[in-house]
């Protein structure tokens, strides 16, 4: 996805492209926080409480309920989200050392393959450096 930024406050236009970093879709996904944990439990209420609340509605009623519930409430949610991070932060490590490996194994086949080439080269007698 890029993203155009325009300036317009100078005499000429600039523009600046920027790219975003792709997302690698095997990655995990990240855990999710107490206030979303709560959302997700109090939706279906809150929709049957209030059935024409329009989205954004919802999420200003979920916001309000959020905000007045008690420390044991948000403490329960929040030991919740505690749980699904502990297990997120497992799963990205596994992810990033299976990612290191297949870096660590890249370069070292690109190491190999200059080494291979160089090798050739002086097998072959192309070497110049070598010659008087």
């Amino acid at each position: 996805m890029t993203k155009t930024i325009t300036s317009t406050n100078s005499a000429t236009t600039t523009k600046r492209t920027t790219k975003k970093k792709a997302k690698d879709p095997n990655a995990p996904k990240r855990f999710r926080t107490a206030y979303i944990l709560f959302s997700v439990e109090k939706r279906e209420e809150v929709k049957n409480d209030n059935p024409g609340l329009s989205a954004k509605e919802m999420l200003a009623e979920l916001g309000a309920q959020w905000k007045a519930a008690d420390a044991a409430t948000k403490q329960r949610f929040q030991k919740l989200s505690d749980a699904e991070k502990s297990e997120y932060e497992e799963k990205m490590a596994a992810y990033k050392g299976e990612q290191g490996d297949k870096e660590s194994a890249s370069k070292e086949n690109r190491k190999k393959k200059k080494s291979s080439k160089k090798d050739e080269i002086i097998d072959n007698g192309l070497d110049n450096s070598m010659e008087d």
